[in-house]
């Protein structure tokens, strides 16, 4: 297990044990955790010393608590990644190393006395766990393909107490994780989209925004409930599609934004070694199509810096609101945050 998976774990784990006070007979409240997944984040934030990133939410938090700089993934495929992520486990087997990880390793699975995740320990032990968005690699946590009508099984069937998702007008997760702001995914436009958007409506505009809500409707719930809970908030951007609403594009100077230093392939590599950015390029009204052999322009690769950039700090701002209300309901002082970037 890498060392951040390991201190993760264990600290998650860690929750668990009673404390005691030699010095009184009251045994200490165990910290709530508030655990927030952003896809696809990359170290691009102003904590880690990016330039131009508006990222002021994260930025706070960080340098309130621990800031990792040694992060090793144990897989490079998403689900594969969150796979190892919620089980603590290192890969030992094909399966491990596919997207279906989580849904053939442990959905449909009876319960026994290993729990299938940290979070199914935590509910073992007290924790009444909430999962909202993305946290396993199912967009809802539910399992069924990009087209398929939502089902009733969950990728993590023991873990969760509640598992909550409003897929506003888009209709499902997946769709929802593929939205654009007039209520159209990739799906139902038949990749006939661009891979960014500055949308013209306020957050809830974009299925974010909607998880934003509903964390902290449940949060105002969870204020009186007796003993600890686990929250999970899961977050679709910065993921592909670049979709964020238009103030957060208005945040930035385009041509202050920094593009990669060395963008040219490695010499004498095998190029059986890289890809062909399949999953960009399936955007197929972008303004240019890379390839291994032709590259972006740089007044593209701007722009797209520019639409992550701006999908970071919409996120920035629906994590800053989540802790706002922490801080108003009081539970910022007895909650533990992590916020965990998917691999990137």
């Amino acid at each position: 297990m890498p060392t951040v998976l390991k201190k993760l774990y264990i600290a998650l784990t860690a929750l668990v044990l009673p404390t005691s006070n030699l010095q009184c007979q009251e045994v200490q409240k165990q910290p709530n955790v508030l655990f927030i997944s952003v896809d696809d984040l990359r170290t691009e934030l102003g904590i880690y010393g990016h330039p131009v990133v508006k990222s002021p939410n994260m930025d706070a938090i960080a340098s309130k608590g621990s800031v990792f700089t040694n992060h090793f993934v144990q897989v490079p495929t998403c689900g594969a990644s969150r796979y190892a992520l919620l089980t603590g486990m290192r890969p030992s087997k094909p399966e491990h190393l596919k997207n279906s990880a989580i849904e053939n390793e442990i959905s449909g699975k009876e319960e026994t006395d290993l729990s299938e995740s940290f979070i199914h320990h935590l509910k073992r032990n007290g924790y009444h766990t909430v999962g909202i968005g993305k946290i396993s690699h199912s967009a809802d946590g539910l399992v069924y393909t990009y087209e398929e009508p939502v089902s009733n099984k969950k990728e993590l069937p023991h873990s969760w107490d509640e598992l909550l998702f409003n897929s506003g007008k888009w209709g499902t997760g997946w769709n929802a994780f593929f939205a654009y702001a007039n209520g159209e995914n990739r799906q139902s436009l038949k990749r006939q989209v661009k891979p960014y958007e500055a949308g013209k409506g306020e957050d809830n505009g974009y299925p974010d925004g909607l998880t934003t809500q509903l964390a902290i409707a449940k949060l105002r719930e969870l204020k009186d409930k007796e003993g600890p809970f686990f929250m999970g908030v899961g977050f679709f951007k910065p993921h592909l599609p670049f979709n964020a609403p238009k103030k957060y594009w208005d945040l930035y100077d385009r041509e202050q934004i920094p593009v990669s230093q060395n963008p040219t392939i490695p010499e004498k590599i095998n190029l059986k070694s890289l890809h062909e950015s399949g999953e960009f390029n399936g955007y197929a009204l972008g303004d240019e199509h890379p390839s291994l052999s032709e590259p972006v322009s740089i007044d593209y690769a701007k722009k797209l810096g520019h639409a992550y950039l701006a999908a970071i700090s919409y996120i920035d701002a629906q994590i800053g609101m989540i802790w706002d209300e922490l801080k108003v309901l009081g539970l910022d002082k007895n909650t533990l945050i992590v916020i965990w970037g998917d691999h990137g």
